[in-house]
């Protein structure tokens, strides 16, 4: 997952930006970078938007974590078999992803724009109101409709971590 974060900030790193067209993140990865070809990279985002890392909304990729917060190491490159590694990872999960408060958290800052201070204040209120009864984290799903934010990328992914079923 570490490897995904690294090859998948670098395209927004490079630009500056805090968003990205699918086309010019996989152009990105393919012709500025030089590190797979056009149709790997599709593959690249693909599973970074099926682990989480990236989300997508009307054509547009917000990354799911703090972009400045990933350091490359220098001249970094991923490795030959990176896609592979993605998915044997992915195969030793067990049953129950765990998905963690801070990462529901990020995706639903970066979805919706609303820092994460004003949403932990919101989850805080809601999750009092509540008698703790509820796990934070769909707590923060809840909060997270109410400002139309799509949890579709990480629903099934909380729902795995909390309850232990699939959806």
């Amino acid at each position: 997952m570490e490897e995904l974060k690294r090859v998948v900030s670098v395209p927004f790193k490079k630009t500056l930006a805090s968003s990205l067209s699918e086309k010019d993140f996989e152009y990105s990865l393919a012709f500025d970078l030089k590190w797979f070809s056009p149709k790997i990279a599709s593959k690249v985002k693909e599973k970074a938007l099926e682990a989480g890392v990236l989300s997508l909304k009307a054509g547009i990729l917000v990354p799911c974590f703090d972009v400045e917060s990933i350091r490359l190491p220098h001249a970094f490159k991923p490795s030959e078999d990176f896609l592979e590694n993605q998915k044997s990872s992915r195969g030793k999960k067990s049953v129950k992803e765990e998905i963690s408060f801070e990462q529901v958290l990020e995706y639903i800052s970066a979805d919706t724009g609303v820092n994460r201070q004003r949403l932990v204040s919101e989850i805080n209120s809601m999750q009092d109101r509540l008698s703790y009864l509820v796990d934070i984290r769909i707590v923060a799903l809840i909060v997270a409709k109410k400002y139309g934010c799509d949890i579709e990328a990480v629903f099934g992914k909380v729902a795995r971590s909390v309850l232990g079923i699939s959806i």
